[in-house]
């Protein structure tokens, strides 16, 4: 039987956004098939996935490297050939330098080399120096989208025949919440407003949030607007200075399955990031019926289609005009539930956990050519 190795140790208690869920969906995904393959999932001690049973082609492999270190180049790769692992998949930019078998990598955007001001010294030689010699070594490339394609073969100038576009997917959950009880109750949980405009980042200087507090602040717009980041004392006396220091609340963090219910309750979503691998919280946002303002940049009108609000990210006052159609418009909810089904066609798990194990297979030799929706298709095709 072959074994394939996936690195789940970015999963940890307490978090379960961005390339932990990506991770997260990946294993529960292949939990449910049938492949006639063992899964042997890295993790280390304190990985909540220990707390869950599962089936017995899901193994898992403690390891007490953590999630980018140097021990890792010495403690993954051992672990690997203990097990006798065919297959490793590096489902982040985390990947040994040397490892007995074959590799797959996805790259979720490149953060790391296009914007290299925003890491610390050490993060950006490993990136230019493990990362790099990974992805050249790699079977296959997995990104999430076709903006992120674009942008390996610009950056590292990789052949785009071996980079494969797996979107990520909107978990079932994330649906409009009618419930009032519920709805009230997360409410008071958080001390949200009764109405507010929403924005669920982290601070990050490509996440724009500086710029979004500016456009806010030069807008029309009374409603409060709610920041799911730490407090910024930046922010807030950016805030004061145009007098609405009292009209921006800092939300504790938002557990992710009350999500859904801060997504249906609020007035407007926005999301002004300028550079995005993919970009799931407005996408997760507009399942929930909420109307979305996001930037026009680097993936999110892939993702999102036309149904959102664009502003330019560079320009606060396109924000801030952006901020008041969003909010103006008496009849944006409505708009905003047409073609929820579609998102969720084109944007699913089980897409992805399809996809993905069919380059697996076809990595080990168990089939030809890479699958897509159960049909062969071409390496120079990528999947759509």
């Amino acid at each position: 039987m072959m074994r394939v190795a996936i690195d789940a140790r970015m999963i940890k208690p307490g978090t379960m956004h961005g390339i932990a869920r990506y991770v997260y969906e990946l294993i529960h995904g292949l939990s449910q098939t049938d492949a006639g393959i063992e899964f042997h999932v890295l993790v280390n001690s304190d990985s909540p996935l220990l707390d869950q049973k599962w089936p017995g082609h899901i193994k898992f492999l403690e390891i007490k490297a953590g999630w980018i270190s140097f021990r890792e180049q010495f403690e993954i790769p051992a672990a690997l050939r203990s097990r006798g692992i065919d297959l490793f998949h590096a489902p982040s930019f985390v990947a040994p330098l040397f490892t007995p078998c074959k590799v797959i990598m996805t790259i979720h955007d490149l953060n790391h080399l296009v914007l290299p001001q925003f890491y610390t010294p050490f993060h950006q030689v490993y990136y230019r120096v493990f990362v790099r010699s990974c992805i050249e070594r790699s079977t296959y490339i997995l990104t999430v989208s076709h903006f992120s394609k674009q942008e390996i073969v610009r950056t590292i100038h990789l052949d785009p025949a071996k980079i494969f576009v797996t979107y990520n997917g909107v978990s079932e959950r994330y649906k409009p919440i009618t419930d009032q009880g519920e709805l009230a109750y997360i409410r008071e949980l958080y001390e949200l407003p009764d109405q507010f405009i929403l924005c669920v980042s982290n601070n990050k200087p490509h996440k724009n949030v500086h710029q979004l507090v500016r456009a806010y602040c030069q807008s029309s717009v009374e409603l409060p607007l709610v920041l799911a980041t730490p407090v910024d004392g930046a922010l807030l006396r950016l805030a004061e200075s145009f007098n609405k220091k009292h009209r921006i609340f800092f939300s504790r963090f938002i557990a992710e399955e009350h999500l859904p219910a801060v997504y249906s309750m609020t007035n407007l979503f926005v999301y002004p990031s300028t550079y995005e691998g993919f970009g799931l919280p407005p996408l997760e946002a507009m399942c929930c019926g909420a109307p979305v303002v996001v930037a026009r940049s680097s993936s999110l009108p892939e993702v999102v289609g036309e149904r959102a609000i664009f502003a330019n990210p560079y320009d606060y006052l396109d924000i801030a005009r952006a901020l008041e159609q969003g909010v103006n418009d008496q009849g944006a909810r409505e708009k905003a539930l047409i073609g929820i089904s579609e998102y969720r066609k084109k944007f699913s798990w089980e897409k992805m956990t399809e996809q993905t194990l069919g380059l697996y297979r076809s990595a080990l030799g168990l089939d030809p050519s890479p699958v897509v929706g159960g049909e062969y298709t071409p390496l120079g095709g990528g999947l759509l």
